[in-house]
Order: structure tokens, then sequence, then C-alpha cells
């Protein structure tokens, strides 16, 4: 059998060599003053070895993912959830849940495909700054 990770609080997987994603997650940061979430690089060994029970290993990396409360949030659902989980006016996000799963995704696979093209893609994973480092999961 293989290794069983404990993972504690709210983790946000995500692709470290997408330029627009880095970016996202800085942004994020500057967001989360209460610290509630945590991040992965979704092509770090630990991801993959913690996703590989949560999603179809042909599925990492090809969007974002959110860990909370032991459930596996992916794609638009996943960005609803990180952003109603600041509060305040951010609950409003949760006015996109209108439009049919199917639909969100649709829009969010069409961003998704394109992201490297329009955005570019980083050599190397983006390194944290050191006043940040402590909120990112390393192998």
């Amino acid at each position: 059998m293989g290794t069983t990770y404990k993972i504690k609080g709210d983790i946000i997987f995500y692709d470290g060599y997408c330029v627009i994603c880095s970016r996202f997650i800085r942004q994020l940061i500057k967001l989360d003053k209460n610290r509630k979430y945590s991040f992965a690089s979704i092509s770090s060994s630990l991801s993959e070895k913690f996703l590989s029970s949560k999603i179809d290993k042909e599925q990492v990396g090809k969007f974002i993912i959110l860990y909370s409360g032991d459930k596996v949030y992916k794609k638009s659902d996943a960005v609803i959830k990180i952003f109603t989980g600041f509060g305040g006016g951010f609950v409003l996000f949760n006015l996109l849940r209108v439009f049919p799963k199917i639909l969100r995704d649709f829009v969010y696979d069409v961003f998704a495909s394109y992201r490297y093209r329009l955005f570019g893609k980083l050599k190397q994973c983006d390194i944290p700054s050191k006043e940040i480092v402590d909120r990112f999961i390393y192998d």
C-alpha cells in the first residue's frame, strides 16, 4: 500500500510553471489575511502522491485543485470555494453557481488550455519570497 498523507488545513494545488497561475497564487496570498490557505505546486512529488488517490493521474496538472475538509474541489468549483472562503464581499462568487457546472468548467477548460500560449511558461517553478515561503508545502 502507498503512503498516506495527513494534511491539515486547506491546500491549493496549482501549476507552478504557469505564469498566470503563479500570479494568481500571489494575489490569493495578499487576500488571505487570515492565512487560511497553504499552497503546493501540482508538479511536486508530494502533490502527485497525495492527489493520486483523489483524482485521475492523467488529470493532475490540468486544473487548480482545492483540498478542504477532506473534500477535493476542481476547476470552477475550486475557484468559487477559494474566494468565498475569504468571506465578506467575496461570497458574491457564489452567484457564479447560477451557471451550470458544465458551462463553468467549459469556460475554465478553454482558458486553461491556452494559459501557456497567452501568458507563458516558467522554466522552473516560481520560488516564493522569504516572507511567504512558509505558506508553501514542499516534499
